[in-house]
């Protein structure tokens, strides 16, 4: 018999002597007693919880509960990771996913990695100990192959389900939700192109997948319109910050590069952009169009009105909670698991064309370039 659940008996025949209502020693009192682990105790206290027999107080303590005649709990727990929850689309992915659990009864841990592959790593390995039923996780960047297949051995071993979100892992096959970064990239240059934009610019922080799959979204744009390629104008740093886009977008703007509108890989990137243009006593939209990525709602407020695209987070987090309880009760079908949602552009002001003394055609020799 597993060691946690000799425990749990254990914690029964002590609670069988207890009334409704009475406190259990301190979970620290009882690892000593029992000569185990605190995780131990832990996952056999969970499961008390679970069955309505024993309730957790914050700060207090944990209790004999009173279990109602018939009554039968059977309560799940999930784990999302997300990089940084501050982010707006992690705060949606997390709401959604919670909306969805909640309909099966399961828990949902929310954990912040940060962007830390240690920090992830260290919380999958903890929870995986505390019997999580199944994990949602939006992967770090990793450096390399070798490090990212790492990150999931524990997973792959221990046989907890778990689907990515927004990123796959190469290496690495488990179910994957996300949001079309390539679509979200074509229908953001399009929309520049179709306000009377010619000279795009596309500006990302970092050079990795999900900025490279909006690169080539953007590439095709122009390729189906008939517009060149400037290779100029791609501005994209292996691992940049927001003063390196405004520097690099500075630049071009000084040089004698024709630019009249940018495709910025996110809306953080997007006001820096803004920011950079009015700086040098341009006007946006007029001047030069923008256009975001993500819907960001802190940047709602910002004038002129941000032009993005949005994720549909709450779409993504919905579908990723529903395969992640199909994969737990084995309800999976099939050997294709890529769930791809679209995105949708959210039109505002900040790229509603060029005014006359802004409006600069691309000439032949521009359409050419490649």
């Amino acid at each position: 018999m597993l060691r946690y659940k000799e425990i749990k008996l254990t914690l029964k025949e002590l609670i069988a002597q207890m009334s409704d209502g009475d406190r259990l020693p301190s979970r620290s009192i009882l690892s000593r007693q029992l000569d185990s682990s605190r995780v131990t105790v832990d996952k056999a206290i969970r499961e008390l919880e679970e069955e309505g027999i024993l309730t957790s107080r914050f700060g207090s303590g944990t209790y004999v509960s009173h279990r109602l005649e018939g009554m039968v709990v059977n309560a799940r727990n999930w784990c999302l990771i997300v990089p940084d929850i501050r982010e707006d689309i992690y705060a949606k992915l997390a709401s959604s996913v919670e909306n969805e659990a909640r309909k099966w009864n399961t828990n949902v841990i929310l954990c912040n990695s940060e962007n830390s592959a240690e920090n992830q790593d260290r919380y999958i390995k903890r929870l995986i100990v505390s019997g999580t039923d199944g994990f949602i996780i939006v992967p770090v960047i990793a450096k390399s192959v070798l490090e990212n297949v790492g990150l999931y051995q524990s997973l792959l071993q221990s046989k907890v389900p778990f689907v990515f979100c927004n990123r796959e892992v190469e290496g690495i096959s488990v179910p994957l939700v996300k949001s079309n970064d390539f679509y979200g990239g074509y229908i953001a240059t399009l929309h520049l192109i179709d306000q009377g934009y010619r000279n795009i610019a596309y500006l990302a922080q970092q050079r990795y997948r999900t900025s490279i799959e909006r690169c080539h979204g953007y590439i095709s744009a122009l390729q189906c319109r008939g517009i060149g390629v400037d290779h100029r104008r791609i501005l994209m740093h292996d691992n940049g910050t927001l003063e390196d886009c405004y520097s690099q977008l500075k630049r071009i703007l000084e040089s004698d590069v024709p630019m009249d509108a940018v495709f910025c890989f996110c809306d953080v990137i997007a006001l820096e952009a803004m920011r950079c243009v009015e700086d040098a006593n341009l006007q946006v939209s007029e001047d030069i169009g923008i256009i975001g990525y993500n819907d960001d709602a802190s940047l709602k407020m910002v004038k002129p009105g941000l032009t993005t695209i949005s994720y549909r987070m709450e779409e993504v987090g919905r579908t990723a909670a529903e395969v992640l309880r199909k994969k737990i009760e084995c309800e999976m079908t099939g050997n294709f698991d890529y769930y791809l949602v679209q995105p949708e552009i959210v039109v505002r002001e900040s790229c509603l064309g060029l005014s006359e003394r802004g409006s600069t055609e691309c000439t032949a020799d521009q359409a050419g370039q490649v």
